[in-house]
């Protein structure tokens, strides 16, 4: 999907943090009237120009960027793109950064300087791979920040990004990049350090109660956006929901699971309703305090339940009845696994580190895959022949998710030994695969739906945990925590990193 067209001049607009800068200012003027005058006066106040979305992954909401867009402000007048890709098997640290500059060479040549060897003047690209898990940032060099504030714009959106909440990600990077690019010396880092030296506590106070409101008020603004979307989902398919659990049969061992959901699910229904109602009345104003983050929270936690448990009762009505639509609803249980087996591959030859590509735990992992992709196929002609049934086809899909995990647990510990060269980088490489394990979070199925405790190893998880765990390794050893464009003809400013 692509769209292209100017944003709308920049309008005036309250400023809900106002109370709580004007607070700290009066406190601040008493001992740093100068630093924080200069530092306030030059604040962003120059309209996007344009936004180009390429989202030939297909994961974001154009809509809600568009609107988002039109909220910012920048340092100076900037063109904003927004790039999607699927890396696949060729992903790699560098793979972004060529993906993105291929693109520019092959669709968007106006993203290009007139040499085709630098990005265009007043050009900000934020760019993301799913697959490969990479975020990249690139810059005209009239709109060029430092490798540590690009990293900075990456880390904003990596909590959103390893959430798979895609569009919401974009947002807080465009955001983080409004603040920091061409961002005046008393807005800079080097130009906080000096009014920190000259206007001692109170602007250290002041500047960080205001920052922390500010921050604070753009994600509640993100999540009860989600939240409202959400719920009008669950409201919309309320009817649609209940006359699928009605014909979801009990005696099957996942729809006697799934049933018991469903009364979880009617009451959902009657909290959301009530948190959406207390939600609509909070004031934008207020977003910055701690306990309405902390109540809109709440709110879009439970939209996103909801609106994953009613596709879930959805799907197990139709796959164990053998609806008209079986086949789509097994597709959506099944093509997730699918993936995850087929990414073994490219995991095991491109991703891990070169000394950890021919261990015995991998060659293992791979004939696992192999056979589980031919079981799962077998599994899929057993049902069109009525001669496997909805539930064993379930268990069969569960054992595979286990059996898979088990595998890649067994595969980490041996990359820990093979890749750390001592129990510091071990160490380091086992919490950042661990992390990266707890925080997956599982696609909505019937099977999660029917045994909510269930939980599995995706293989991006481990390719992630191990990239990130690389990558601060490198970094305590002196290398860095981004890959930018280095060799050949281009010079372009920008740098890509994992989440």
């Amino acid at each position: 999907m692509t769209i292209t067209h100017p944003t709308e001049p920049a309008r005036h607009r309250g400023l809900p943090n106002a109370g709580r800068a004007g607070l700290a200012t009066v406190g601040v003027l008493a001992v740093a009237g100068t630093s924080l005058g200069l530092f306030l006066a030059q604040a962003p106040d120059h309209a996007a120009t344009g936004l180009t979305v390429d989202d030939t992954a297909q994961i974001m909401e154009v809509d809600r960027l568009d609107a988002a867009v039109e909220e910012l402000e920048f340092h100076d007048p900037t063109e904003l793109a927004v790039f999607t890709y699927r890396g696949g098997s060729d992903a790699d640290d560098q793979s972004l950064n060529r993906a993105v500059l291929d693109h520019a060479r092959e669709s968007r040549p106006e993203w290009l300087s007139e040499d085709g060897q630098r990005w265009a003047d007043g050009l900000f690209v934020l760019a993301v791979d799913p697959e490969a898990r990479l975020v990249g940032t690139y810059f005209g060099d009239d709109r060029a920040i430092g490798d540590e504030e690009q990293l900075d714009i990456q880390e904003a959106t990596k909590d959103d990004f390893r959430s798979a909440r895609w569009t919401d990600g974009a947002v807080a990077g465009l955001e983080e990049g409004a603040d920091r690019i061409n961002a005046p010396f008393m807005r800079s880092a080097g130009g906080v350090v000096l009014g920190i030296l000259g206007s001692v506590v109170a602007l250290i106070a002041g500047a960080t109660w205001v920052g922390v409101g500010v921050a604070r008020s753009a994600g509640s603004r993100r999540m009860k956006e989600d939240a409202d979307r959400r719920v009008a989902d669950v409201k919309r398919d309320a009817a649609d929901t209940e006359r699928h659990a009605k014909r979801i049969p009990g005696d099957s061992r996942y729809g006697f699971e799934v049933l018991r959901r469903f009364d979880d699910y009617r009451r959902g229904v009657r909290e959301l309703t009530e948190l959406e109602q207390r939600a609509a009345q909070l004031a934008p104003s207020t977003f910055n305090r701690k306990p309405v983050a902390a109540e809109l929270t709440a709110y879009q936690e439970k939209a996103v339940e909801l609106d994953h448990l009613d596709d879930a009762i959805a799907d197990t009505a139709i796959f164990l009845t053998h609806d008209a639509d079986w086949r789509e609803a097994w597709a959506r249980q099944v093509d997730p696994v699918r993936e995850d087996l087929k990414r073994v591959t490219p995991l095991l030859e491109e991703e891990l580190p070169e000394e950890a590509r021919d261990l015995p735990e991998g060659e293992t992992l791979r004939g696992f895959a192999t056979a589980a992709l031919t079981r799962l196929d077998e599994v899929q002609h057993g049902l069109e022949r009525g001669e496997v049934s909805p539930d064993d086809a379930l268990d069969a899909l569960r054992d595979t998710r286990d059996g898979l995990s088990e595998h890649l647990d067994e595969l980490s510990e041996s990359v820990v030994q093979a890749v750390g060269k001592d129990e510091t980088q071990r160490e380091t490489l086992r919490t950042t695969l661990a992390r990266q394990r707890d925080e997956a979070r599982p696609s909505p199925s019937i099977i999660g739906t029917a045994y909510p405790a269930w939980a599995y190893f995706p293989v991006a998880a481990m390719s992630s945990g191990v990239s990130e765990g690389t990558q601060q390794i490198a970094a305590s050893s002196g290398g860095g925590g981004t890959s930018g464009y280095s060799g050949g003809s281009f010079s372009g400013a920008g740098s890509s990193s994992s989440f």
